[in-house]
């Protein structure tokens, strides 16, 4: 038998505990507010944005309130960053930490969790404290609608294409007048992994998002309801190159927008914005009272009648790094693998201030240790070179870092490659099951030399194999940096296990290991979309880099 009694904002039932804090009081609740949207654009990255023709959300960012600098949650992947956008918390409470999570197959469980074993969402809320609101999620990506319990919503729709699932929110609107609906586009997302994000064609992606977001409002004045609703559009990661899931500002800031009906006109956002803090926005505009375990906030500074905070620490304004070329790539440091007895090395400032400093070696540049770049110079064995920006005689820009990996010219390939062919790969296949369609050499442990235009991009494995000469005994740190996933091995044991449907991301374990050469192996899959690979080391008396050619080889 069901039982359930409220109690002091306690709903306590047979099994379960949920706390509910005061964080949404009836008479702290913005007026005139009776329904909200949300448009989550997948992959929208404020500069896309910035640079594509939006004349809605120009409209929404002018006549409303808005920041481009809201923040993922890390890994800046999708799932983890659709649950924190839906959960109002982050990975470590709702435990969504990759692509790879499933209700009933994860390694993190939940902080706490409904009688459903999952995690509450803002859906959950609607259906807990206000069950007579009409509460719809309508979505492109059908990996969305894993992500909350059926029975808290009244409408669920896998819209599986951008048009549709705009017909299909367009449709809802009309129909129920709902309180709450969720709408989720994938297809700019789609134009990133496909095409690059900040290629032309991304664009047009967004552009397209506009154009949908512009339908989705004119439903709600057919409807008769615009005047009284809020509109959130915002996004779960932005991205670099033709993926994500990584740290860099262009995966992680993300676009925040709040438009309509209780929501100050023409309002900067200076205030910090997280990606779980908009599910508790959802939540302070309906006076929802929102979990204990929620650690999201709301940004009550856009509400009309709400003053703006008095921040005393304030968004710092970016300088960016300086460029170290060559250019490796977007998931990996500069530089690269030579075969040459030297190498050059140039530096940019993409800024109009400050010099640029840089080291050799392992040490973050300081005005102590640092020369000041002034022209092309060469390296004539591997190194690793840092630099910064300094202003004032201070540093005023993250660090740029540079792996220069130089190798004989005379010196055969040292890494061997198989090349194998699956399908609906979500995670590494068992290759013993595998025969390899391309086999050979190269120079190091990475998918470039390998995954060459003759062989499939996607649905596709590789496996690396290579001795390592260890100069020392001593503890040695190996990872691996992979979209998507990867494992690595010494000396036939599992080391590093970073396997599954992810965007880029790094793991590492440390092992004792005797001087002396040691077989390692890589494994690495992608699925689909954008993909990458590197392999990194470090030793007591060897800074943290991508395993350097020089050591490896193919015989013990």
């Amino acid at each position: 038998m069901f039982y359930q009694y409220i109690k002091k904002g306690m709903i306590m039932t047979t099994g379960i505990l949920l706390l509910w804090s005061c964080s949404s009081k009836e008479d702290d609740t913005p007026k005139g507010i009776e329904h909200i949207v949300i448009i989550g654009v997948d992959g929208m990255s404020p500069n896309g944005i910035q640079k594509a023709y939006t004349p809605m959300m120009d409209s929404m960012v002018q006549n409303g309130a808005a920041t481009m600098h809201a923040r993922s949650v890390l890994p800046s992947s999708s799932s983890p960053n659709w649950a924190s956008m839906i959960m109002g918390a982050d990975t470590e409470q709702h435990g969504v930490t990759s692509n790879g999570w499933e209700k009933f197959d994860h390694q993190l469980p939940p902080v706490v969790a409904t009688k459903n074993g999952t995690f509450p969402t803002i859906f959950t809320l609607f259906h807990d404290q206000q069950p007579e609101a009409h509460v719809g999620a309508i979505y492109d990506w059908d990996g969305f609608g894993r992500l909350f319990e059926k029975e808290d919503v009244d409408f669920d729709i896998d819209g599986d294409h951008e048009d549709n699932t705009t017909q299909q929110a367009v449709n809802y609107i009309k129909e129920h007048t709902p309180k709450f609906t969720f709408v989720h586009l994938d297809h700019v997302d789609h134009a990133g992994h496909a095409l690059g994000h900040g290629s032309p064609e991304y664009y047009k992606s967004v552009e397209k998002a506009d154009s949908l977001i512009t339908e989705i409002v004119n439903a709600t004045k057919e409807a008769g309801i615009f005047e009284n609703t809020l509109f959130i559009v915002s996004a779960d990661h932005g991205g670099i190159g033709f993926g994500h899931g990584g740290e860099s500002l262009a995966e992680m800031e993300i676009p925040f927008i709040l438009y309509g009906a209780g929501i100050k006109k023409g309002y900067q956002i200076e205030e910090t914005v997280y990606q779980y803090d908009n599910a508790a926005t959802v939540a302070y505009a309906m006076g929802l009272q929102t979990p204990q375990s929620w650690i999201g906030r709301p940004v009550k500074g856009a509400f009309i009648g709400n003053e703006k905070p008095n921040l005393t620490y304030k968004r710092k304004e970016q300088i960016t790094q300086p460029k170290i070329l060559p250019d490796a790539g977007y998931f990996e440091p500069a530089g690269g693998v030579f075969k040459a007895d030297s190498v050059a090395v140039v530096m940019q400032n993409p800024n109009n201030v400050g010099d640029i400093r840089y080291t050799i070696g392992n040490a973050v540049p300081t005005m102590e240790n640092s020369k000041v770049y002034q022209d092309t110079f060469y390296l004539k064995q591997t190194e690793i070179v840092k630099a910064g920006i300094f202003q004032d005689g201070q540093l005023v820009s993250t660090i740029a870092e540079a792996n220069f990996r130089l190798v004989p010219e005379t010196k055969e390939d040292p890494v061997a490659y198989g090349i194998y062919y699956g399908e609906g790969m979500d995670k590494l296949p068992d290759f013993a099951t595998l025969k390899p369609v391309k086999e050979g050499f190269v120079t190091e442990f990475s998918h470039k030399q390998a995954l060459t235009d003759d062989v499939q991009q996607e649905q596709v494995a590789l496996v690396l194999e290579s001795y390592l000469d260890i100069p020392e005994d001593g503890k040695y740190g190996f990872f691996t940096n992979s979209d998507d996933g990867s494992k690595l091995y010494v000396d036939g044991k599992l080391l590093v296990d970073n396997d599954g449907d992810h965007g880029v991301m790094e793991r590492g374990e440390g092992i004792e290991l005797a001087k002396g050469k040691h077989l390692i192996r890589v494994e690495f899959f992608n699925g689909g979309g954008g993909y990458h690979l590197d392999v990194k080391y470090q030793g007591a008396n060897i800074p943290k880099q991508i395993i350097p050619a020089n050591h490896l080889y193919r015989d013990k």
